[in-house]
Parts: C-alpha cells; structure tokens; sequence
C-alpha cells in the first residue's frame, strides 16, 4: 500500500487479477514512480508500477489532442465498464485497427502467446459465412478507412486465407494486414504471392531478435532463419513488413538496439520495428512483478542506449490516438550507411492543430538538414546531386524505418481510464468491438472475460 509521502494523482476503475471484478483504483506517485493501486473485498490489495517518470507521465496527458467518438456503437446507452463492452456510449475513441481472430489454432506452441494458441481448450475455426459476418461489423461500425489486422492463432495454417483476403476487400475494408509467425511465408513462396494478389497490404511479422537463443526462450524453437527467408521472400515479392518484438526482461531487452540496426539495413521491405513489452495475459510462464515488466520509459532509454544516441527517447512521441501512456512512435529516414535521421521530437510539443505539427515539423526538418548539408560540404551540397534536400525528399519516400512501441495493460496494469481510449479492437462473431487488451485479458489462473465467451461457444 502507499506510504505517507505518496501522492495521489487520479483515480480509475481496474480489475482484480483474481475474479477479475471492477475495482476502484488510485493512481499515486512515489519517489518517482507512478503507481496503481487497487483493493478487492475478496482477493485483497495490489500495487503495481505503471511509470517511471511522475513528471513526464502527467505531461503526456496534454498529448491527448486527437479524440474521435465511435459514430457508431453496439449498446446505445452506457454500460458497465469493463465487464459489458461492445462498444458502448463511454468509449471515447473510434477504431483505428480491428482485429479479426481467423482460426486459435497455430504451427508453433509458443512459450509466450496472448491467445494460448493450441491449449485454450476449445477449437476455434470459423467458416467464411461466420468471417464474413465480422468483417460487417468492420464495415458498419468503422469509418473509412477501415484496415484490419486478420489474426490468429496462425492465419496462414489456413489454405483459404487468399480467398478470406479478397473477401474482405470485396466488402471495402481498404487495408489488410496479416499477422504472421513467418513460418508459411518463408517456405512458401507462391502462397505469398497468392495474398498479395489477393490484395494483402502488409506482413505484422512477429521478430523476437537475431539470435536464436532468444528464440528458443520466447517461441521453443530455433527461428532466425526462418525469419530472415520471409523477409528475402518479402522483398522479392515487393511486399512491407513490420517487425513484431515481444520484448521480455532478461531475455531480449539488451537486444532492442541490433534489432533496430537489423531492421534498417532490410528497408525498404521492412518499414517499421514494433516492440511490445511483455503483458502477463494468455500464455506466460512467469509471475508478474514490477521486476518483470519492461515499462514504456524503460525502453525508450533501452533504445537510446543500445543505439548509441541515433534514436533517442525524445524522439518517442504518442501517437495521440490511443491513450497518451499506450504507445510511443517514431518516424526516421534511413541513411545509405544504416544510420537514423529522426523526424519526430517531444520537444514540438502536444500536437493542438495537424497544420500546426506539420508545419513545425517541416521547419525543424529543414534546419536539421541544412545543419547536416553545411557540416558536409560548407553549404554548397543543396545544388549537388545526393546532398541536396530534393535528394533528401526523395530517398524519405521509401526509405524509412517507423520504430514504435505499445504497453498492452493485462489484469495487474490494466485501467477503465485507458480501455476507454482504446483504438485497437477485436471483432467478436456476435457483432461486438472490444478493446484488445481488454478483450485478451486473464486472471491469474488464466481465465478471462470476453475470449471464451467469444470463440470458446
């Protein structure tokens, strides 16, 4: 519980990792650590970190610049936050992203799996009358663009994906994105080019690092190669990726910095590295503490340091979509040698108006670029071929690297305050929107509130 010296900056709604019951929640800071504390009646009282940085952490909030209420929701009036989602009338952000779940089943058995692919206890492999059904909700209650995730499981264990695919964009869902282990797509080439005919937009690829240890700890098997043919097999087919990095304490977090490094020298097939700490629902073999957590600060300093300043913390900005302490974002352009020219900075401060950031953005850029343009050549490389700004531009165009970072809130970490704000959200077969983390989130003993009553019929 919080000593006397705490200091209490707001209040939610939680969960109780136990039963999972609403609870209420306090948000305090101590020394300089923000945490939540809650107390259930039943199982008793937690403390959990949530930030390091009080300061920083009540600065984010003016980055809450960008809100778009669902035009449309499931329940007409509003529920009981979070155990009747659907949407409702409280939510306070559209969908940016939706995830359809295609099959629970998976060609790997994963220590770490958010969806306990293979060992939930029940089968789910809907068919394309029930996948089209989802995908209506998609058109109904999302505004265009509409771009969905299609996930697993595995999808790509199913030989039907290109024909679920074209589906899809039959129905005006403008962006696919597939969300894959690689496993298929390293070893298949023409089932590749049968989804991008079908009209796959991208590869979520799923990259815990370049060394097969760490493989062997996050996924059971030894899997670099495999990887590294489904990005060659990518960029032959001319198809984006991005990088999905689970990212564990002891096991991958020293090697944040290679993986970007990795990362830059595959662009343009590769257009963005994606680190998600590691979220105690699903399938995972540890007991959570604070020591075991990997919390949004703590790595953005991880790739300041390990990337020897090319890409600093300040240049991790929220995307203010989701809530301000969910994500963290950046934009760079890729030198020929593999090093970062960052586009994005804390120190625009809070986005008020688009045409505002654009326009400060377009005058930092171009005082960081005539900088880089007088150290180079005393000023004269504006009129010269590869040193010119035009050049610049040009190469900003396809050779960009997007490194981003997003704290999924499981039964511990997980609060009213931020479901609410959720922009990423799971299509249910019975119509509904629920926001990832909290459709994803179990209990200590693995049971949760939405995932079996979804798929598990």
């Amino acid at each position: 519980m919080p000593d006397l010296m705490a200091k209490k900056i707001g209040e939610t709604g939680a969960l109780c990792p136990e039963c999972l019951k609403t609870v209420n929640a306090e948000k305090i800071v101590e020394g300089d650590d923000v945490y939540l504390v809650k107390t259930c009646d039943e199982h008793g009282s937690w403390k959990v970190k949530i930030w390091e940085g009080a300061e920083e952490y009540e600065y984010l909030y003016e980055f809450a610049a960008v809100q778009k209420t669902p035009g449309k929701t499931f329940y007409d009036d509003e529920r009981d936050c979070p155990q009747e989602c659907g949407l409702c009338k409280r939510h306070m952000q559209h969908t940016c992203l939706a995830v359809v779940e295609v099959t629970n089943r998976c060609n790997l058995n994963c220590p770490v799996c958010f969806a306990t692919a293979n060992e939930c206890g029940y089968d789910y492999h809907p068919g394309m009358d029930e996948i089209r059904k989802m995908f209506q909700t998609v058109v109904d209650y999302v505004e265009s663009p509409r771009c969905i995730q299609i996930s697993g499981g595995e999808p790509t264990i199913r030989d039907d994906l290109p024909d679920i695919v074209r589906m899809a964009k039959d129905m005006g869902i403008e962006h696919v994105e597939v969300n894959t282990n690689a496993m298929k797509i390293a070893n298949d080439f023409d089932y590749l080019m049968a989804l991008k005919e079908a009209g796959v937009d991208d590869f979520y690829l799923q990259f815990d690092g370049t060394d097969d240890e760490i493989y062997m700890k996050t996924r059971g098997k030894a899997l670099f190669d495999v990887k590294e043919r489904a990005i060659e097999n990518c960029a032959k087919a001319e198809m984006g990726i991005t990088l999905v990095v689970t990212v564990a304490p002891g096991v991958n977090d020293h090697h944040v910095g290679d993986i970007i490094r990795y990362a830059a020298s595959k662009v343009p097939t590769v257009k963005g590295v994606h680190f998600q700490p590691i979220a105690h629902f699903g399938r995972y073999p540890v007991e959570p503490t604070d020591e075991n957590r990997i919390l949004l600060p703590t790595l953005a300093r991880k790739i300041e340091e390990q990337t020897n300043g090319m890409l600093k913390a300040d240049n991790l900005i929220p995307t203010s979509c989701a809530n301000v302490h969910c994500d963290l974002k950046s934009l760079s352009v890729v030198f020929p040698d593999g090093s970062l020219f960052p586009l994005t900075t804390m120190s625009l401060g809070p986005p008020k108006k688009t045409s505002d950031v654009a326009e400060r953005t377009r005058t930092e850029i171009s005082q960081l670029w005539r900088f880089i343009e007088d150290t180079m050549d005393g000023g004269n490389s504006a009129n010269n071929g590869d040193g010119s700004w035009k050049s610049f531009v040009k190469r900003a165009k396809t050779h960009y690297l997007t490194v981003s970072a997003m704290a999924f809130q499981d039964a511990w970490t997980g609060e009213v305050e931020r479901w609410e704000r959720c922009c990423i959200h799971t299509v249910t077969p019975d119509g509904k929107l629920i926001p990832f983390c909290l459709f994803n989130a179990t209990s200590r003993e693995g049971r949760s509130i939405y995932r079996e009553k979804a798929f598990g019929r």
